[in-house]
This record gives structure tokens, C-alpha cells and sequence, in this order.
């Protein structure tokens, strides 16, 4: 598959009013857990507009996706694995009606609170650019220094799950990890979008956008 070109230009000249102005709403945290970061919204311009070469990590994930949950302790793992090799890396709801305690309590239930920043995509600017269909489905970006990227990788994060209701013990291969290891030593990307298994991103209204 050759790397999907993308730019944000005219895309987010129509979502910016939905961004910009909006102020994290973010729950009490519970003195048991870590708190957790809470954007009301990614500004996937924020994420892009990085300096070139720069190699962004993306999941998107469901709370109610069985198969995003059961992938949690592998997301927790991949977040920290890109922190060591300094690979920004960001976990998103791919949801337009999640509200922000219903996110806290998830990321606390399946202790991603402390772990990584969670953030969510309301008006599904980064699923429409990234073209992620399924969660949970991983995406490598590599920035070109003017808001927009080359996506080197859309597909699945691992295959702890052959097909669905298919889940294997563990994982036996590490897509996505392998993908950014290929992408940080300047090697091609063996397999750069393995089918990803799980819940389908429900496309928003275009009154919702």
C-alpha cells in the first residue's frame, strides 16, 4: 500500500469552531488511582504540527469495543515502549457522544489512568484523516513539518485476536510495534496494514461534524 498523503488545510478550516475555546472538563480524581489527562477534544493540528520526521503513534479505542478492552494491558505496554524511544503516542476515544466521566472511569477500570494521556475525537477529525475504520486500529504518522504527514501504517496493533470471538492466550506478533522499530532505523515497513480486528467506528451525522 503506498503511504496515504494527507493535509489538514481545508479540513480543519471547518472544524476549528468546534475546537478552538473548548476547556478540559475534568473530573475529581479519586485519591486511590492516578489521575488521568482529560482533553474535551483532540486538535489534531496540535498532533501534526510537529517538527519533520517526527513519528506520531495513534490507537483508537472504544469503551464499550470487548476487544479494545481485552487489549488494554498490550496498549499500556506500547504507550510506555514509545515513551523509551521517544515516539509521541496518543490514545483516542473514536466517539462523538463519550463523556468525559464515562472516560475517566474507563481509564481507571482498566488502569490506563497514570499510564498515558487519553484523549477523544468528537468531531472525528483524526479517524476522516488518518482513514481508521475498526477499534482498536493503530496508526504511525510521520509529520512533514507543515500540518500534514505521511501515514506509514493503518492496521492492527497485534494479533491477540485471529478473527472475532477468536482470541489467543497472548499476542504472537506486534504489528504496530514492529512497524515503528522499521520506521525509526529507516527500514521499509514489512507489513504496513494488517487487517485490524474489532468494533466499527460509527460515522458521525454531518450535523454531528
Amino acid at each position: 500500500m503506498k503511504r496515504a498523503r494527507q493535509t489538514f488545510a481545508l479540513f480543519f478550516a471547518c472544524v476549528t469552531a468546534a475546537i478552538v475555546g473548548c476547556a478540559a472538563s475534568n473530573p475529581s480524581p479519586d485519591a486511590s488511582r492516578n489521575q488521568v489527562t482529560l482533553p474535551v477534544a483532540v486538535d489534531a493540528r496540535a498532533i501534526t504540527d510537529g517538527a519533520r520526521g517526527t513519528l506520531v503513534a495513534i490507537v483508537f479505542i472504544s469503551h464499550e469495543c470487548p476487544i479494545s478492552n481485552a487489549m488494554a494491558p498490550d496498549l499500556i505496554a506500547l504507550a510506555q515502549s514509545c515513551r523509551a524511544r521517544g515516539v509521541a503516542f496518543h490514545l483516542v476515544h473514536a466517539s462523538a457522544w463519550v463523556d468525559d466521566a464515562t472516560i475517566a472511569k474507563h481509564s481507571a477500570d482498566f488502569d490506563l489512568a497514570g499510564a498515558m494521556i487519553v484523549e477523544t475525537d468528537r468531531t472525528h477529525a483524526l479517524v476522516i484523516a488518518t482513514g481508521a475504520t475498526i477499534t482498536p486500529e493503530a496508526v504511525l504518522l510521520r509529520l512533514d513539518g507543515n500540518g500534514g504527514f505521511d501515514r506509514l501504517y493503518l492496521g492492527r496493533v497485534n494479533d491477540l485476536y485471529a478473527a472475532i470471538g477468536r482470541r489467543r492466550a497472548q499476542a504472537t506478533t506486534n504489528d504496530f510495534s514492529d512497524a515503528i522499530d522499521a520506521a525509526l532505523t529507516g527500514r521499509p515497513i514489512a507489513l504496513n496494514a494488517p487487517k485490524a480486528v474489532g468494533c466499527f467506528i460509527e460515522p458521525l451525522s454531518p450535523s454531528s461534524r
